[in-house]
């Protein structure tokens, strides 16, 4: 998603688990050659890895980020407990 994309989608957060994936890559021939949208992943990664007001909107957003086996163990939370 573009900067704005990302923004947004940050301060609409309902609360609970949320995954925004992004395909970051440093522009590179083999990414080039890799895939046709090959611009997106380059943008993901300038805003992801360098942009300081990215950083800045992610803390006021109030966002905790985890990472994969801490949203695999919130799953396995909701799993049980509608089986409940």
């Amino acid at each position: 998603p573009s900067r704005v994309v990302l923004e947004q989608a940050l301060f609409d957060l309902e609360p609970g688990v949320t995954q925004i994936t992004l395909h970051p890559a440093i522009d590179a021939p083999e990414i080039r050659g890799l895939d046709p949208d090959w611009s997106h992943r380059v943008e993901d990664y300038l805003v992801v890895a360098h942009d300081p007001i990215m950083a800045s909107l992610v803390a006021r957003s109030g966002v905790t980020r985890i990472g994969f086996r801490e949203l695999r163990a919130a799953q396995r939370r909701v799993s049980r407990d509608c089986r409940a």
